[in-house]
């Protein structure tokens, strides 16, 4: 059973260290980590440091595409990525050595064509037999990429699989009507889709039954420091854990995302996916860069995930 991530702006991630940033000053850095990046990416980077079986998908283009998809594969996680004209692009997170403020730095997603959307579309479609669940994660950037959110639920729907949506932005609003089996979304993006803020836990349920009112079945809320919540209608359950000492925050929610869909793909309960899904993210606080999750540290955090129902 494989699960299939879709990544359509994927991104070098540079990570940068330098002691503090002066305005008007030259910052002296230096490169702590380079590594091929994208939500989509991440997630699959975490799916295969678990050991479930995934494929990475999406667009790559020019040189730093083809960096990403070898590295990728150096890793042992198997690509089928469409070219593009476009550059792929980099990201930057610049950390303050003096202060732990960390700055992050995104460059636009690529450029992408009516043609080449089309062809990757055709693409995706012939993916699809040869997996169970579909992960789409990120933003599209254009109204043609976010329409394509839909027509990319359809078509996996169409042919019986499930489709998880981690977005935001054009691309949630365009998914959310198209009635995913599930939405993954974090406390601001949920905030933006409903237009109004998620002071509390009531509130935070509320927007969630809301989504699902219209369709989506399955909903899961990341909430960061404060773990996640999730929420099939019939039962509404919380999880957190809490840990003295984090190393990073920069990709929690792909791999919080990477222990919920293992538990969709074995056949998981409720409780079960808030509890894999808390322990992957917090997993991920544990080491530098998106998803360098290590199976040992989830082992050892899940007995410690403090897991709960909530009353709908």
């Amino acid at each position: 059973m494989t699960i299939l991530t879709v990544t359509l702006h994927p991104a070098i991630d540079r990570v940068l260290r330098t002691p503090r940033l002066q305005a008007d000053e030259v910052a002296r850095v230096q490169l702590a980590m380079l590594y091929g990046g994208g939500k989509g990416n991440n997630v699959a980077r975490a799916l295969t440091r678990l050991g479930v079986p995934v494929l990475a998908t999406g667009f790559q283009g020019g040189y730093s595409g083809r960096f990403i998809t070898d590295q990728l594969e150096a890793e042992g996680i198997p690509t089928s990525f469409e070219s593009c004209s476009g550059d792929t692009r980099t990201s930057n997170l610049v950390q303050e050595e003096e202060t732990g403020h960390s700055y992050a730095l995104y460059e636009p997603g690529q450029q992408v064509t009516a043609q080449e959307l089309e062809r990757f579309l055709a693409h995706y479609e012939g993916l699809l037999p040869d997996v169970e669940l579909v992960l789409l994660c990120g933003s599209g950037q254009t109204l043609e990429l976010a329409a394509s959110y839909k027509t990319m639920i359809a078509l996996a729907e169409g042919v019986g699989k499930r489709v998880v949506v981690d977005s935001s932005g054009l691309a949630l609003a365009a998914a959310v009507p198209a009635k995913p089996y599930m939405l993954k979304v974090n406390e601001h993006e949920l905030a933006g889709y409903v237009k109004r803020p998620l002071d509390d836990r009531a509130a935070q349920i509320a927007a969630m039954h809301e989504i699902r009112a219209g369709g989506v079945p399955l909903v899961a809320l990341s909430l960061g420091a404060d773990g996640m919540l999730a929420t099939d209608g019939a039962e509404t359950w919380s999880a957190h854990l809490t840990l003295d000492n984090v190393v990073n925050v920069v990709g929690c929610g792909d791999s919080l995302l990477a222990g919920v869909a293992k538990t969709l793909l074995e056949g998981g309960g409720l409780e079960e996916l808030v509890r894999w899904g808390v322990a992957c993210g917090t997993a991920n606080t544990q080491v530098r860069g998106a998803g360098f999750i290590e199976r040992t540290t989830v082992d050892e955090l899940l007995p410690r995930v403090e897991v709960e129902p909530i009353a709908n």
